[in-house]
């Protein structure tokens, strides 16, 4: 095989994961709702790529779970049961409470103060703020809690595991009584961190992923 073709193979791959990316970014935001119909004729329009790259890039979310392929149908969004949520929260936390167990003790006052600060934005957020801007602040939040864990890997998967969920589905369930509560659950995490207090805060980070399943987190 020529370098020129290996090249081209190459390119092919990085082009397919890269729209795959988008389409899944659409679907997590909601734009493509869960059982919505991917119709690749319309996908073509929309995403200005050929039919090949189409196809190709919905079996790439084949693979991750995202889309599902329905023989002689198409390819349809995934649809989330509150069993299905359940599991993705279960790995979740248990992946996260690693990830955070590994950060006590590196963070000084500075990274108290900060995540202070970020928890504050997601309560303002909650109190007047969009569904986006509650996630968006919520994201930080938990972006930063994580911010000296040594594994970047881990926190990769935590955050990709955050983002299975699509945040539609989110938004149909928070209430405001959820949201509330993810809103001192920010602040008991903060408050556990500066006493240095492991016991609590693993058990305050469990209670906060899956404790309340109906979602937020």
């Amino acid at each position: 095989m020529s370098k020129s073709t290996t090249t081209r193979q190459r390119g092919a791959q990085f082009r397919v994961r890269d729209l795959a990316n988008l389409i899944e970014r659409d679907i997590t935001s909601g734009r493509l709702g869960a059982g919505a119909w991917l119709k690749q004729a319309e996908l073509e329009l929309t995403y200005e790529h050929s039919r090949l790259d189409i196809r190709q890039a919905l079996e790439n979310l084949v693979e991750r779970d995202v889309v599902e392929s329905i023989p002689n149908c198409g390819y349809r969004v995934q649809t989330f049961t509150q069993e299905r949520v359940q599991n993705i929260l279960e790995i979740r936390s248990i992946l996260e409470l690693s990830a955070v167990e590994s950060v006590i003790g590196k963070m000084d006052l500075e990274d108290i103060q900060t995540l202070k600060r970020l928890a504050q934005a997601f309560s303002d957020a909650v109190a007047s703020g969009t569904a986006r801007e509650q996630e968006d602040c919520n994201r930080a939040f938990h972006h930063r809690l994580l911010h000296h864990c040594s594994n970047p890997d881990l926190v990769k998967m935590i955050f990709d595991l955050r983002d299975r969920i699509p945040l539609a589905a989110r938004r149909e369930n928070n209430t405001s009584v959820m949201l509330a509560r993810s809103v001192r659950g920010h602040f008991e995490i903060v408050d556990h961190l500066a006493e240095g207090n492991r016991e609590a805060l693993l058990q305050t980070m469990r209670t906060h992923v899956i404790g309340h399943t109906d979602f937020v987190c």
